[in-house]
């Protein structure tokens, strides 16, 4: 295969050692729009602009960069053929078709239950890959038979997972499909796929399978991945498949771009994990936790601001965990700077399931201030384990909860506000325990697992 790179800067440069290791591939050229750069060699390559591929003999244009939109916007101007422009996914997976790891956790198999196979983005510990695990529980309760696939995935939660007794397949070609991936698929009965991020998924499996698509993605998700996949913006593309949204926010989100398509929602359910006696804190502070991954779209920074407009006498009789996966991006550096200036913000990473039961023990109060959330995950879970929650409104619990009954609602971004909240449940603190109640019997009439696992079946059977 002749592969023309369009881009030869940070993108290319952190890629390149493994494009170099494909024996079958030749790149006889750079093309890029940086003139400082035409006429050089880099790593033995030549480059040039990009007009001069007019003149070159190639199969493939591989777009090396973020912007792969406009790259692609400048190459169909020139009237190069767009099956001949692919993105670094597309040829990771053509290199890894046919490529399949296996994680057995039962070998249970129903025998009159039909085979379903879940499809999700990479798995970890998130809310789209535990909504997943959740609904392969769900159906296995009821006698199916289920396996969840996604490209790639943490291995700790992989192994958790199959530990767990969920049978899990990494299948490294996804969310492209070859004759290897489609062989695989047909012995399946039901397809359900699980994120918007595999729309390539649920338009080619539903020619040959019935499909439920299930989505959760906030509106911040789409354009990139249409940009991607951009051939199925077509609505035609989407017919024959049967789509649910988690959220009236889900739902919203995904008919911006598909006008009207979502007309029903899909709550998921999750087991019921509270612990049969409830044991005494070992701290007698009130502990406020924000969970999940360190990314702007969590809004770990509005929490901690939040935090450095209390009070000294609340601050002292507190603690304030932010619980998940930090890195090294400018705006984790942010959150680290922000929490250091208060000696009550403990950051304590990324928790396994099993450690993170452990930490509901002593959390009194959970906060999700996400700027925009469709279901949040980790609030339900706190719900059913009995504690207080103060919710952003642009977050799909929102709906949910009544504010000063089973939870706490703030206006979204609004620091003064959130802390508004947080002074609340210090000045009433006696009523703490009162609204996790009201929580848990919230988490009891929506969102237990044997309720879900029917209206997933409904959903799944559903003809559409």
């Amino acid at each position: 295969m002749k592969i023309v790179v369009f881009g030869a800067g940070e993108f290319y440069q952190k890629r390149k050692k493994y494009l170099l290791e494909y024996t079958d591939i030749q790149l006889i050229a750079i093309i890029d729009n940086n003139k400082s750069i035409h006429g050089i060699h880099l790593d033995g390559i030549p480059v040039f602009a990009v007009e001069q591929i007019l003149t070159m003999d190639f199969d493939v244009i591989l777009l090396m960069s973020i912007k792969t939109n406009e790259m692609k916007n400048q190459l169909l101007n020139l009237g190069i053929d767009i099956k001949k422009i692919w993105c670094w996914a597309r040829l990771k997976s053509e290199k890894e078709r046919g490529k399949f790891s296996f994680y057995c956790g039962n070998t249970n198999e129903f025998v009159t239950g039909k085979k379903v196979l879940i499809i999700s983005t990479n798995l970890g510990y998130n809310g789209g890959s535990l909504a997943a695990v959740y609904a392969a529980r769900a159906l296995e309760k009821l006698e199916y038979n289920v396996v969840l696939a996604a490209p790639e995935g943490n291995p700790a939660f992989i192994n958790e997972m199959k530990d767990n007794g969920l049978n899990i397949i990494i299948c490294l070609a996804l969310p492209y499909l070859y004759q290897e991936e489609i062989l695989f698929i047909k012995q399946f009965d039901y397809i359900i796929v699980n994120v918007f991020q595999m729309i390539l998924c649920a338009s080619e499996i539903s020619k040959i399978k019935p499909v439920l698509w299930w989505i959760h993605e906030p509106s911040s998700f789409y354009e990139p991945i249409l940009i991607q996949f951009d051939e199925y913006i077509m609505t035609e593309k989407l017919e024959g498949i049967n789509i649910y949204a988690v959220s009236k926010i889900a739902q919203r989100s995904f008919n911006q771009y598909f006008p009207n398509r979502i007309t029903k929602t899909l709550a998921y359910g999750i087991p019921d994990e509270r612990e049969a006696i409830i044991r005494k804190k070992r701290n007698k502070k009130i502990v406020f936790a924000i969970i999940g991954g360190v990314i702007p779209l969590k809004a770990q920074d509005i929490f901690l601001k939040a935090v450095k407009r209390l009070e000294s006498q609340f601050k002292n009789n507190a603690l304030f965990l932010i619980i998940g996966l930090i890195g090294q991006d400018p705006y984790s550096n942010e959150v680290k700077r922000l929490a250091s200036l208060e000696s009550s913000v403990l950051l304590m990473g990324e928790m396994t399931r099993d450690e993170l039961k452990k930490v509901y023990l002593e959390i009194d109060v959970l906060v999700c201030s996400s700027l925009e959330e469709t279901l949040s995950i980790v609030t339900t879970e706190a719900m059913m384990h009995g504690k207080a929650c103060i919710v952003s409104d642009t977050t799909g619990i929102a709906d949910y909860i009544h504010d000063g009954i089973n939870g706490l609602v703030f206006k979204s971004g609004n620091v003064d506000e959130l802390a508004d909240k947080m002074r609340w449940i210090f000045n009433n603190e006696k009523d703490i325990s009162q609204i996790g109640r009201n929580a848990r019997q919230t988490y009891e009439k929506y969102f237990k697992i044997d309720d879900f696992g029917k209206r997933l079946e409904k959903a799944l059977l559903e003809k559409y």
